[in-house]
């Protein structure tokens, strides 16, 4: 099968290149496509790679009955409506990394444009004036720089002010102190780098907890010879209460490459000396416009491939950090596909049973199996949690101790009309997934393909009379095996089969005497 992505705002060449190199993926490029063209278009596609022109808002995200992956090239994902792609199962995945370099550049750049006042001594000179005690600079050796966001633009920014033998402090709230590691960087607070920083630069995303994060009130806790640069997002710095501060004389200077609105056009900064502004510059470079494309189509073709994308940006974090745990995530999807079919009825719980912190993750993985089959909802990793709140089903996580017969073992439970349903599995060493136990039953079982479970009496020619029905029917048997229960009174017979087995030949077998309950799974 190839899927069909659709490539616009001018995605670069050299990502174009990479998505025709896969067997997996039909690339369409559109230069440019105004937001009612791709309304109109999008509706076979995929998936889509957009920059920052196109506006993937909620109407694009209905509109795309097939999509799977909208792909931004760039960091920020501020024109793609996140919740609408959740709610529909569509991984959001951006390039984080491309633009690294281009970005940490800039921001040094503005930080020594700022200490020298290299602009407006340039601008001075081309109308004809020197005023060289005007523009009086600072060095940078020996100052601080306050580091707000210590990602990876962050990291990078700190590593060139060390060069410069500046002392760096550094603020994030997903980092603790041993993670800051070998930076070179003092992990402090907030309040600690509007107080004592020379240099402050922000470095996160645009979201209700960074929203204004620089206003007014942290703006007066900073030194008078303070300066702030934000080549991250518009908006986590408050222009006007910045503008108020660059002419009240609160802080010394200011460096934006970024804005609320863009193209930025509003008067705010107008006739002020101590600003620098540049018009979102922090990827325009020929080398991160290469980068960030590249970094994208191998997203979106890591994607098809395959079929989950653990860096998406709308993945609970937990599952974001969870890219170690990729063979036991789709070892929980069977799982839970396989327990919605035991159950035979509507769902009432599912609950994930491990002994291990990743119990989220695998649960959500198990959610997604077990609703798979939900009559019009596409349900990924993405929806999961979301899908079985409207669907009533209530997910739960119990911590359990390690079995002793399979390490790193875990279980999903399920309470369904049909009655409790518990399967688990493990990952063996050489990688490959199995079920280890089903119900009260101890099984070997590589989760994949057709199979019949056959609940039934432990008695003599059992299993001949089922196989004799299978036969006759003309279903090949590819693996067989027989195990009792713990009681010894009952067995399971677990049948692989070449093909589907109909309902005919599965009420043929179920008139068995013998035969308690059987069931046709698809893995």
């Amino acid at each position: 099968m190839r899927y069909k992505v659709l490539c616009t705002d001018g995605f670069g060449k050299a990502g174009l290149e990479e998505l025709e190199r896969s067997a997996l993926i039909e690339v369409v490029f559109e230069k440019s496509l105004t937001h009612e063209e791709l309304v109109a278009k999008i509706a076979p596609y995929d998936g889509l790679i957009v920059r920052s022109a196109s506006e993937v808002s909620r109407d694009v995200i209905e509109a795309g009955a097939n999509l799977k992956v909208v792909a931004r090239a760039g960091v920020g994902t501020d024109n793609i409506d996140l919740d609408a792609a959740t709610e529909k199962g569509i991984f959001v995945v951006n390039a984080p990394a491309g633009n690294t370099t281009s970005t940490a550049e800039l921001t040094f750049a503005m930080i020594l444009a700022l200490s020298r006042h290299i602009p407006q001594a340039a601008h001075a000179m081309t109308e004809g004036r020197w005023e060289k005690k005007k523009f009086m600079g600072a060095e940078l050796a020996g100052k601080i720089l306050g580091v707000i966001g210590f990602g990876r633009i962050g990291r990078e920014v700190a590593r060139r002010a060390r060069s410069f033998q500046m002392n760096v402090m550094a603020f994030d709230p997903y980092l603790n102190d041993a993670q800051f590691g070998t930076s070179g960087a003092d992990p402090a607070r907030l309040e600690d780098i509007y107080r004592n920083a020379d240099y402050i630069t922000v470095h996160t995303p645009l979201t209700d907890e960074t929203r204004n994060l620089i206003a007014g009130r942290e703006l007066s806790m900073m030194k008078r010879t303070a300066y702030i640069v934000n080549c991250a997002r518009g908006g986590i710095v408050n222009e006007e209460d910045l503008a108020a501060a660059l002419k009240n004389g609160t802080i010394a200077g200011a460096a934006l490459d970024v804005f609320t609105e863009e193209p930025f056009k509003r008067p705010v900064f107008q006739n002020l000396e101590n600003v620098i502004l540049t018009p979102h510059l922090g990827a325009s470079t020929r080398e991160a416009q290469d980068a960030v494309a590249v970094e994208a189509a191998l997203a979106v073709v890591g994607f098809f491939s395959e079929g989950m994308s653990l860096g998406a940006v709308n993945l609970d974090v937990a599952v974001r950090h969870a890219e170690g745990l990729k063979p036991r995530i789709e070892l929980a999807e069977k799982l839970g596909r396989l327990v919605s079919q035991l159950s035979g009825g509507r769902i009432n719980k599912l609950t994930i049973l491990s002994s291990q912190a990743s119990a989220n993750v695998l649960a959500l993985s198990a959610v997604k199996g077990a609703l798979a089959a939900c009559q019009g909802r596409q349900v990924t990793l993405v929806n999961a949690a979301a899908v079985a709140k409207d669907m009533g089903v209530a997910v739960a996580q119990e911590t359990v101790e390690e079995r002793q017969d399979f390490a790193n073992a875990f279980g999903i439970a399920v309470e369904a009309q049909g009655g409790r349903q518990e399967v688990w599995g493990t990952i063996l060493q050489d990688g490959t997934p199995q079920i280890v136990s089903l119900n009260s039953y101890r099984v070997e079982i590589i989760p994949r393909g057709q199979m019949l479970l056959i609940q039934n009496s432990d008695r003599p020619g059992v299993i001949g009379r089922i196989s004799s029905v299978l036969g006759n029917a003309g279903v090949n048997i590819a693996e067989m095996q027989n195990v009792r229960n713990k009681r010894g009174a009952d067995a399971l017979t677990v049948i692989r089969v070449d093909d589907g087995v109909d309902g005919e030949v599965l009420a043929v077998i179920g008139k068995d005497e013998a035969v308690i309950k059987a069931w046709h799974v698809s893995l």
